[in-house]
């Protein structure tokens, strides 16, 4: 699944250190092609993920989240544009007021794997 894919979880893993429960949105698109496209499909992925945590189908489906924190992690293959910087920074200020933490990580596959650069 990807970004494209709206009504699709990604991932879902519990972070042992934080004990979260965390959805990841993989964003695979390049920002310097259809940025426009690009910014609606992330905001609307990242709403998409607060209403299936918000209205408890997130444990209904994956019932190990039961009783943890949520956070969305948005794991992107490119580094963020200043719009893209922009939206991610506005993003960030809603889930907080739902208790939700989003997180989003430059994934770079020729980096290695245990340290992803984030911004936030």
């Amino acid at each position: 699944m990807t970004i494209e894919d709206l009504d699709k979880i990604d991932r879902v893993y519990r972070n042992p250190n934080s004990g979260h429960a965390v959805l990841v949105i993989t964003d695979h698109l390049p920002w310097d092609v259809d940025e426009g496209r690009h910014l609606e499909l992330l905001q609307a992925k990242v709403y998409r993920q607060l209403d299936v945590i918000e209205s408890g189908e997130i444990a209904e489906k994956v019932p190990f989240v039961r009783g943890h924190p949520f956070a969305i992690a948005i794991y992107s293959l490119f580094a963020l544009s200043q719009d893209g910087r922009n939206l991610v920074d506005r993003l960030t200020r809603y889930p907080a007021g739902m208790g939700v933490e989003l997180r989003w990580i430059h994934f770079d596959p020729n980096a290695a794997a245990d340290k992803p650069s984030s911004p936030n």
